[in-house]
């Protein structure tokens, strides 16, 4: 059963991450928090994410801008060594709850707004803040993307934008995160054993997942990311109920 669900979260995972550059640790974190403890999901997770990320760079690093990336990474870098403290301190389920409660949230708030709202390009100058509490995230369970789709439904950019966005603020996250991993002690023996199952699985599902996004229109494309949010905050649920 271990294995069955330690294959079913990378797949999906992975071909979500590369269908949208984020999204591997919400779909993957509910099934493996099943037959795992969290001291080797989110490692785990990051690390899966970082070689997906790396897959898929080479067809889409020249949607990446930095000028808008930049900011946000900024304030990852302040905000993941904060997550990375967290995570022996935090009570998982009340962290899944509260993220599972902030995705129906923003997604309430999208439907109640859908186009009378849009933030003008002067909101970008609160880009810090956002990637502050993405890092956060990032750090404390992987879930980097979570803060940073919300904020990003809130600007008029198109798929191609968002892709770039995700693309290049969760890679350079996921790199800061795995390296404070290894200085906390989290990569231990075990860990690789599990990584040398879903590495290769999570790049074979990445591929597939590019290939897919490369054919999507921009309906299409917010389609599926509300669509992975609704469904990885029910799984953040249901992996509660299910403890």
């Amino acid at each position: 059963m271990e294995l069955i669900l330690l294959a079913a979260g990378t797949i999906l995972g992975g071909f979500i991450n590369g269908l949208t550059g984020f999204g591997f640790a919400l779909m993957a974190s509910g099934l493996w928090l099943q037959v795992l403890p969290p001291t080797q999901v989110v490692p785990l997770i990051v690390i899966c994410m970082l070689t997906a990320n790396l897959q898929s760079m080479p067809r889409v690093w020249r949607l990446i801008e930095p000028r808008r990336v930049l900011p946000l990474v900024l304030g990852g870098i302040l905000g993941v060594p904060f997550g990375v403290w967290l995570l022996p301190q935090v009570p998982l389920d009340l962290f899944k709850l509260a993220v599972a409660g902030l995705i129906f949230a923003s997604l309430l708030f999208a439907l109640v707004v859908r186009g009378r709202i849009r933030l003008p390009a002067r909101a970008e100058q609160l880009h810090p803040f956002a990637g502050l509490l993405g890092g956060i995230f990032g750090g404390l369970n992987g879930l980097s993307g979570v803060p940073l789709t919300i904020w990003a439904s809130l600007f008029g950019w198109s798929k191609q934008e968002k892709r770039g966005v995700f693309q290049g603020y969760n890679l350079i996250m996921a790199i800061l995160t795995l390296g404070l991993f290894w200085w906390s002690g989290y990569l231990t023996r075990d860990l690789l054993s599990l990584t040398l199952i879903a590495v290769p699985v999570g790049i074979l599902s990445a591929f597939v997942g590019v290939r897919v996004f490369e054919r999507m229109g921009n309906k299409g494309f917010s389609i599926v990311i509300n669509g992975l949010l609704i469904l990885s905050a029910m799984n953040l649920l249901v992996s509660v109920l299910l403890r």
